[in-house]
């Protein structure tokens, strides 16, 4: 488009600078460098959006409405709702996680539903909204911790675990949140940022003044000149830095502290099951053992995938990463972003326990028949996923290029 000419465009990953070029509808363009996507060209995409979008809000409306699952024994039946597994890992003293499920399987999806509505909607009529870089900010922050597809995982173990308990009955709200959960992938792939900044275009080609240091804003794109950037961006307002801040020493920290956090998780109790009055506590690896033992060897794969390799392997890969880094290694930097962009997307799904945990006490509650408790491992657990999720963002992979950069400039 000509509107598009000369216009520049910074890859998030290793900040190779590109000139935005027209490509084929339904493609997108990729770093050289490192293989992230720079941009797309979706067809129709605010019209797209909006649509998706809209259908994903009735959905969390109905999928918050109506019986989620339920559960019968003989003549007693126990219903809940899709919020009543943070309930009850509140009600059993364990307010910390259930504000966390609360959180990332209700409200910030509707956050980030709401918020996107709120920015395209004027915007498709040509208006811009009043607080638009305010509301991006947080739409962008609560994304990555919208786990709809994680919380439907942990449902769907959870009404296989109960088979042999008692006769599991799906609710409406079941089905539509099935439903929320592709309507929402769907409004996200179509999703583009640019939609939102049509009237802020990025930096041309024209205005580098034959400089090409410039400094990318991680929260809209926008690039400014190094010598000369604001503290925040003139598009979007969010802080801007050349790299994060103590990037290292925050993510060796924060990884620290999910280590130490790992070792009482596995230790201690993530959940008790007592049946007509008797019952033990079962820790994580003794669940997947029970699970195998059960002959169900595909579920015991994946919660000892989610539970015990993706956090170990998360420790294990962003050690790798901030010592490549220390030591400056120009070992292959383009694997090395990509084993990060894998970490970073892969380490969400460890949190399919602890919705597993809370979908099982706030439903298993018939009195003598039958009860589950959460168990204080299970909240040692959350802790050191949230941690590692949190070194993983803490982390700037941009770090990874930069000996390569000035590597590339001394020839």
């Amino acid at each position: 488009m000509e509107n598009n000419q000369g216009v520049l465009v910074a890859c998030h990953e290793c900040d190779a600078l590109y000139r935005r070029e027209p490509i084929p509808v339904n493609a997108r363009a990729n770093c050289t460098r490192c293989g992230s996507v720079l941009y797309r060209q979706i067809p129709d995409a605010m019209n797209r959006c909006i649509a998706l979008y809209l259908a994903a809000l009735m959905l969390w409306i109905m999928a918050n409405s109506y019986p989620f699952l339920s559960l019968k024994v003989g003549g007693l039946v126990e219903e809940n709702l899709l919020y009543s597994g943070g309930w009850a890992l509140y009600k059993f003293g364990m307010p910390e996680l259930g504000v966390l499920v609360f959180l990332t399987s209700i409200v910030f999806p509707f956050v980030t539903i709401t918020g996107l509505l709120y920015l395209l909607i004027p915007l498709r009529f040509s208006h811009v909204p009043p607080f638009r870089g305010r509301v991006v900010r947080v739409v962008t922050t609560l994304e990555p911790w919208s786990l709809i597809g994680v919380f439907f995982l942990g449902t769907l173990i959870s009404v296989v675990k109960l088979q042999d308990l008692a006769t599991v009955i799906p609710g409406l709200s079941l089905f539509a949140f099935a439903a929320l959960l592709f309507v929402y992938s769907g409004a996200r792939a179509n999703f583009d940022s640019e939609l939102i900044w049509a009237d802020k275009p990025n930096l041309r080609e024209d205005g580098l003044g034959g400089s090409t240091s410039v400094v990318n804003c991680h929260t809209c794109g926008m690039l400014h000149l190094r010598d000369t950037h604001p503290e925040r961006c003139v598009r979007c307002d969010a802080p801007i830095h050349f790299r994060v801040e103590d990037s290292l020493h925050r993510t060796w920290a924060l990884l620290g502290a999910a280590t130490l956090m790992l070792i009482p998780a596995n230790l201690y109790p993530v959940m008790t099951v007592t049946k007509l009055g008797k019952g033990d506590p079962s820790t994580i690896i003794s669940g997947v053992i029970d699970l195998m033992h059960a002959g169900l060897w595909g579920l015991a794969f994946i919660v000892l995938l989610a539970s015990i390799v993706v956090p170990v392997a998360k420790l294990l890969t962003l050690s790798f990463l901030l010592t490549s880094v220390r030591r400056g290694s120009q070992w292959r930097p383009r694997d090395r972003t990509l084993l990060y962009r894998v970490t970073e997307v892969v380490g969400a799904w460890s949190m399919v326990d602890v919705f597993l945990v809370g979908m099982l006490a706030g439903l298993v509650s018939l009195g003598f028949l039958a009860t589950i408790e959460p168990g204080i491992g299970a909240t040692f657990f959350g802790g050191a996923v949230i941690l590692t999720m949190l070194a993983a963002h803490s982390f700037d992979p941009r770090l990874i290029w930069d000996g390569m950069v000035s590597e590339e400039d001394d020839k």
